[in-house]
């Protein structure tokens, strides 16, 4: 167990060194400073009109900053997926569970 731990701190360690991290910050840094962007993105997250965020998604994504970041953050959250499975796999005890 000791080993997985070890390796665990060091993937985060990677993580948070890695191109794909970089790129993130970047990118998200892009879009923050877009005040017309984030009037956009708040907009579209605070409607309940489906044809309204439709038309808000579609002028959002024209933004290349926001089409990279949203690239990025996706790549990240797949990654974290696959870690979750495997924790599962390694945590799930059904002795534990009743």
């Amino acid at each position: 167990m000791d080993n997985i731990i070890e390796k665990t701190k060091k993937l985060i360690n990677v993580l948070d060194n890695s191109e794909l991290m970089s790129n993130l910050e970047y990118y998200k840094e892009r879009v923050v400073l877009n005040k017309k962007l984030l009037e956009l993105i708040d907009k579209y997250n605070n409607s309940n009109d489906d044809y309204e965020k439709i038309s808000l998604k579609q002028e959002i994504y024209k933004d290349n900053n926001y089409k990279e970041y949203m690239k990025y953050y996706n790549e990240l959250f797949f990654y974290i997926l696959k870690i979750n499975r495997k924790f599962k796999e390694y945590t799930i005890d059904r002795r534990c569970h009743k």
